[in-house]
């Protein structure tokens, strides 16, 4: 939104007020003179005068005191517009009034959609708003309503792709009499979308050539339909690509009350109509980086330990394995982010040269061989931590620092060695002798589930599930870690004597994990001790006060420990005010989406029956996200993490929260009834918390797009981490 008001020093007024109004206009040496700022929400951005207070001012009236209009469609294709205009009156304390239009500030709420000078209000989304003119602590108001009844199609947005072979003529038929029935699968009903995400893809349970998606509020203000190809993909139906362009105009009317969508899907014929299903559209969008763990699909294999990479060619390097690992991210300060590579257990696409090696695990296909996981950013979003080969606390538990943006390992080990391998080779090469060489990047049986404080000088990190502090000093390509002692000294009161999962506060100031007491079933396939920390039994939320670098000696259990529960994974809210964390209920054993590794009933490692659950820092009761959970439904809910910013949605604190789920993503993912049958996908769900909040606070969750290009045959994507700024990558990502 750009807002420009200009000031008329002079107007015909009481004399008695014609000093004080000379001195506040900037000509005395008291005289306060309009401020630049630059304005937020959800406009179009850009630099507003703010005019001083109106002296003598005692009173407000905005006319008129209510507005309809009706918008039509602007002169750019896929774009509205309509117009009004507002006067202000005021009063002042010698009983005077006179026009001061052009003296106050002119807001409008929502703020997305509007451009206002002086009063005058141009519209671009259909909606109720506010209208509101300020001066100094004095403001008054008027409503203004926003109608739009009419259509648009795909190619007023895109003549690219399946847009540009539809045809309008199908408008009519999707228009006429439906002669049967279909189902909207995706979005959820109950949903609430960002402002900046997109396409999102209205998917149906019915095929067909041609769709009409409408999209209407209770009141009338919304009442639009988008007609475009109805796509085929995996499952049974099809699905419409509806633009980022085109859910923005939804956001005005989102403020009040919710869209109802209902689909229409033909093939030539009568169309098939739905029930609706409600969303909405938050005038705030996703932020940062989020990073997760992936495969590398189909990917070339060594056929012998002795093969290295031959860049700039993927080369998977241990032959006991089917598919490689990597780490992708979404970058939100782009318009549509879709997920990119940024590190694989091969290297990493900016690497010089591209793909050349990476610290492989010192025994091959076992805990994992070269896999490469619990990955964290750092707060200013520069460096990532890495463990290679699991959370074996044996021959793994091996750990690496990459520098995101230079694309390089940190030299973190000069002299080699270490772990069962102690052997060093100081004239190693990635080509001639690998194996040597990589040890100089890696620390063997050091660290998993890292943690960082708000410099990046300090991190917590969980070993043999004890959690340990590391100081870390950065010098160009080289770091030094240095383990300096126990991250909780003493475990107090009920706090377990075993310790997972850590958390530090974005502002440094709290440091959760899980304290369990059980030590997990040993076995052979990477915990023969049953203390690696990643699987622990009987878990409950533990909370200790923290500064900028070191946690204090005050841990205490903030979700105690539950008959047939087990708790863990926890995250704390960017504003300290939260903690969400994971629940599962200890159910058949093994678990039925275990694949040789965390099949343990109740183990906190892709549990079945895994789900949300919100609980304030300051401690009190509980809360089941129900609704991000999916109800009753087992999806294995997983590794809640906060997005970096706190938002607003009507008049609630508004909170993003990403995690894996197994939830069937409408027709095309996981569509299946057999939960062993599906994969890990990233989602995310909105909370919205008021100062007092009365049941479940969070909404239906959205699938981030771009997952999974095959997607007839997907592969899993979990363990999202989200920080403030997604840093840029040298190769240009």
């Amino acid at each position: 939104m750009r807002l420009s008001i200009s000031s008329k020093l002079f107007p015909k007024i009481s004399p008695t007020l014609i000093l004080p109004l000379v001195l506040a206009a900037g000509f005395g040496c008291a005289g306060v003179k309009p401020m630049s700022t630059s304005t937020g929400g959800g406009g179009s951005g850009g630099m507003m005068m703010i005019n001083p207070a109106i002296p003598g001012l005692t009173g407000l009236t905005v006319s008129p005191p209510s507005t309809n209009i009706t918008l039509t469609n602007g002169s750019t294709p896929g774009t509205l517009t309509g117009s009004a205009s507002y006067t202000a009156n005021g009063t002042f304390m010698d009983g005077s009034s006179m026009d001061v239009t052009a003296r106050v500030n002119w807001s409008a709420s929502p703020s997305s959609g509007t451009f206002i000078t002086n009063g005058n209000v141009t519209i671009t989304a259909p909606g109720s708003y506010t209208i509101t003119a300020t001066s100094g602590n004095v403001t008054a108001s008027a409503t203004l309503t926003a109608v739009f009844s009419g259509g648009f199609t795909c190619t007023d947005f895109d003549t690219s792709g399946s847009c540009a072979s539809f045809s309008t003529g199908t408008e009519t038929t999707l228009d006429g009499t439906p002669s049967g029935t279909t189902t909207i699968a995706y979005p959820l009903d109950g949903s609430l979308f960002p402002a900046n995400l997109g396409p999102i893809q209205v998917q149906t349970t019915t095929s067909g050539t041609s769709a009409r998606i409408n999209f209407q509020t209770t009141s009338g203000n919304v009442n639009v339909n988008f007609y475009g190809s109805c796509e085929a993909g995996p499952g049974p139906g099809c699905y419409v690509t509806i633009p980022v362009a085109f859910t923005q105009l939804l956001i005005p009317g989102s403020a009040s009350e919710n869209i109802h969508l209902t689909a229409r899907v033909s093939s030539g014929g009568a169309p098939s109509e739905s029930a609706p299903v409600s969303s909405a559209w938050a005038p705030t969008g996703l932020t940062g980086g989020l990073y997760f763990w992936t495969v590398v699909p189909h990917p070339v294999t060594a056929t012998s330990t002795n093969d290295i990479p031959t860049p700039p060619t993927y080369l998977l390097l241990d032959p006991t394995q089917t598919s490689g690992t990597q780490i992708q991210r979404y970058d939100f300060s782009r318009d549509n982010p879709a997920p990119e590579v940024v590190w694989t257990d091969d290297g990493g696409p900016g690497s010089t040269p591209p793909y050349d090696g990476a610290p492989q695990a010192f025994v091959n296909g076992v805990a994992g061989g070269h896999c490469i996981g619990c990955h964290t950013i750092t707060n200013d979003g520069k460096y990532m931590a890495l463990t290679i080969g699991g959370s074996s606390t044996y021959n793994a538990a091996n750990w690496e620092m990459l520098d995101i943006g230079g694309q390089a390992l940190e030299l973190i080990n000069p002299v080699g060695g270490g772990g069962a391998d102690t052997s060093s080779d100081p004239s190693a090469t990635p080509t001639n002798d690998p194996t040597n060489y990589w040890k100089s990047y890696r620390k063997e049986t050091f660290a998993t589930e890292v943690t960082w404080n708000p410099d990046s000088t300090v991190m917590a990190n969980m070993y043999m599930s004890k959690l340990y502090l590391s100081s870390v000093a950065i010098s160009g390509t080289s770091a030094t870690v240095t383990r300096t002692g126990p991250a909780v000294p003493t475990y107090q009161g009920n706090v377990d004597p075993y310790g997972s999962d850590p958390f530090w506060s974005h502002d440094g100031s709290m440091f959760v994990f899980t304290s369990f007491n059980q030590a997990a079933t040993a076995d052979s396939t990477g915990n023969p001790q049953g203390l690696n920390g990643d699987l622990k039994t009987g878990g409950q939320i533990a909370i200790a006060s923290a500064t900028a670098t070191s946690v204090n000696d005050d841990a205490k259990v903030l979700v105690t420990r539950g008959a047939g529960v087990s708790s863990y994974y926890p995250c704390i809210s960017e504003d300290s005010a939260y903690v969400v964390f994971n629940q599962s209920t200890c159910g058949s054993n093994p678990d039925p989406v275990g694949g040789g590794y965390g099949t343990g009933s109740c183990d906190g490692y892709d549990d079945s029956s895994a789900k949300l659950w919100w609980v304030p820092t300051s401690g009190g009761a509980t809360t089941l996200l129900n609704n991000a959970n999916g109800g009753s439904n087992n999806y294995d809910n997983s590794w809640p993490r906060f997005s970096p910013d706190v938002g607003t949605f009507r008049g609630n604190k508004l909170y993003w929260v990403a995690f894996s789920s197994r939830r069937p993503y409408g027709v095309q993912v996981n569509n299946t009834s057999t939960i062993s049958a599906t994969q890990p996908q990233l989602w995310f769900a909105a909370v919205s918390v008021g100062e007092i909040t009365i049941g479940d606070p969070s909404f239906a969750p959205v699938w981030l797009p771009g997952q999974n290009p095959m997607q007839a045959s997907p592969y899993g994507n979990h363990v999202p981490q989200w920080v403030k700024v997604a840093i840029k990558i040298d190769s240009g990502l």
